[in-house]
């Protein structure tokens, strides 16, 4: 091997070495749940779920689960090496599409542009990184893109054994995620391009009218590939899901992050439009300097540039085809003086500057040494609610839209959540997020649903409350926005933490139950407001300080989100106030 050589083979694997740490990032996927629920309902029932069992809204309602065969895997995954082996599982199949693209490259005889390629190519489909189904649709279709672009520069394979492996591809695909449309669309471009292609000279005028040879055969790939996708569990009916999909894209695009247009202040998005500018002012430099383009090529960057400006998930599909069709013009063709040389150094030296200082900050910082990195979730409330199973599980629980994966997975078949990710509740996304627009929008929500435990997040703004004391003075409180939609005289607080509480209907539990578990004055964002009413003499020390120990009691220590520690030292902090010189705190 000559030593050039040998340097740009040390180069390219180092540089995919070091592509391969975006893939390691923690899991922060909150979906991540119900497909482990999902996983499990396969295997305990034979086969993939034809209902809904998590919710009670849509109980009993068709569910069409696409995802239904990397759920069992996941599972079995999670049962074996638990988080940590579903990080390094789709670790794996990311390092496996990078090196599918390398193939790509080397098919292309670009192995020496690996080194400058391959760290970009991570960091531009990092934002579908997360553990999804998605993670098999990325090396399906950069391994759909390898077959197409080899039979493209050569010939379509034939026979029955090779339409047999198609055939058997695509049902695999088609029942591990929807994303085998994309392949389908893939086909379908190279059809229609090879298609002007061979009718070139037919337009011009120069030729008659020829019968379609490769494009009809990339047609018939296409047709067979749809044959194949309606061998699934569901048949026809996952077509359904799709149009569910388009009926309320309006709502995903303005709730959901991943099917928003692009945006210029995400970095995480920023390898997006480097590579936009670049690949398109590529090939409008080819076609400006004459160079006839590929029409196939020309065609599927088109549709991959329309749909990822429209929806940030497509993003990594033109990263993927952008990249690979911008490495086969015939840049060779162009001769390079030591003038240019020096530039392209320069400018390949900056290349790999902008790489490291992209993976520096907005990678490799994001590494905690943990397999998972979730906001959604809390072992104290999982606890406190299985231990209360006989009263609280039969009751309409209402959920914030990302918890339901994990409450349904943690509390099922118990509990039944209100709402999770799934496509089901299309329709009740709007309603949910902006019932936290105040207090009538939440009343709206409970009146309707008759909803009796509520499960709320602490992160909403606090409201001013004057309230006069018993010694006469006003004061201005600061007092948690819930207390206003979930009145005390209706609603009780019996488990909160740093991120949620549980407030439960008085008369939906029995009163005993009830006695011993709420929290008057100990309650989540209005401690601080115990301290006027304790030195006005209004508020015994003695009823907060055995709230306390109710608290300890009914909560479990140690856990992330467990405030038992601070719930001692801010009552000992009130023993302290109480007993300075002057307080007339009552006992």
């Amino acid at each position: 091997m000559p030593d050039r050589e040998r340097i740009y083979n040390i180069l390219g694997w180092g540089a995919f070495a070091f592509a391969c740490s975006v893939f390691f990032l923690p899991i922060i996927n909150p979906d991540i749940f119900w497909h482990l629920s999902a996983g499990r309902y396969t295997l305990a029932h034979f086969g993939p779920p034809r209902t809904d069992f998590l919710s009670w809204p849509m109980a009993g309602r068709e569910w069409v689960d696409f995802e239904w065969l990397p759920q069992v895997l996941y599972y079995l995954l999670y049962k074996a090496g638990g988080f940590r082996a579903l990080l390094f599982f789709k670790a794996g199949l990311l390092v496996l599409t990078l090196l599918a693209f390398r193939s790509l490259i080397v098919l292309y005889g670009r192995r020496a542009l690996a080194w400058l390629v391959l760290p970009f190519f991570a960091a531009g489909i990092i934002t579908n990184s997360d553990l999804r189904p998605e993670n098999f649709t990325l090396l399906f279709f950069v391994l759909t893109l390898y077959a197409l672009e080899k039979s493209r520069l050569g010939a379509i394979p034939a026979g029955n054994k090779f339409k047999a492996a198609f055939f058997a591809f695509f049902v695999l695909w088609t029942n591990i995620h929807a994303g085998y449309l994309y392949g389908l669309a893939l086909i379908g471009l190279y059809a229609a391009g090879e298609f002007f292609e061979e009718e070139l000279p037919y337009v011009y005028g120069k030729a008659p009218f020829a019968r379609p040879v490769k494009s009809l055969e990339y047609l018939r790939f296409f047709f067979l590939g749809l044959a194949a996708s309606l061998v699934n569990p569901y048949g026809w009916k996952i077509y359904s899901v799709m149009a569910n999909h388009q009926k309320y894209m309006d709502t995903l695009q303005e709730y959901i992050q991943e099917w928003t247009t692009f945006d210029l202040t995400n970095a995480y998005q920023w390898p997006y439009i480097l590579a936009l500018l670049f690949v398109m002012g590529a090939f409008a430099f080819f076609v400006l300097r004459r160079k006839r383009p590929v029409y196939t090529h020309f065609a599927c960057l088109l549709y991959f540039l329309w749909a990822s400006a429209n929806h940030a998930r497509h993003i990594p599909f033109f990263i993927i085809v952008g990249l690979a069709f911008t490495l086969s013009l015939p840049w060779g063709e162009f001769p390079v003086s030591k003038l240019k040389r020096a530039l392209l150094l320069a400018g390949a030296a900056l290349w790999l500057f902008l790489n490291f200082w992209f993976y520096n900050n907005f990678i490799w910082t994001q590494y905690t040494g943990k397999a998972t990195q979730f906001k959604w979730g809390s072992d104290g409330l999982a606890a406190f609610l299985k231990n209360s199973g006989p009263v609280l599980s039969g009751l309409r629980l209402f959920n914030p839209w990302g918890w339901g994966g994990w409450l349904g997975w943690e509390l099922g078949p118990d509990y039944k959540v209100f709402i999770d990710g799934r496509y089901l509740f299309h329709d009740r996304i709007v309603e949910t997020v902006e019932a936290r627009s105040g207090s009538r929008g939440w009343q709206n929500l409970i009146n309707k649903y008759k909803l009796d435990l509520m499960l709320i997040t602490l992160d909403e703004p606090k409201i001013p409350v004057k309230q006069k004391l018993l010694n006469g003075k006003t004061t201005m409180f600061w007092r948690p926005a819930y207390l206003m939609y979930l009145p005390h005289k209706d609603w009780a607080v019996i488990y909160w933490d740093y991120s949620v509480a549980a407030v439960v209907r008085r008369s939906a539990v029995p009163a005993a139950w009830l006695a011993e578990r709420e929290y008057r004055y100990l309650r989540p964002a209005d401690s601080l407001n115990l301290v006027a009413p304790l030195l006005a003499g209004e508020l015994p020390l003695s009823t907060v300080k055995k709230e306390m120990r109710r608290y300890v009691r009914f909560h479990k220590a140690g856990g992330v989100n467990s405030v038992n520690g601070d719930v001692m030292n801010f009552v000992a902090g009130l023993e302290k106030i109480c007993a300075a010189k002057g307080a007339k705190c009552a006992k």
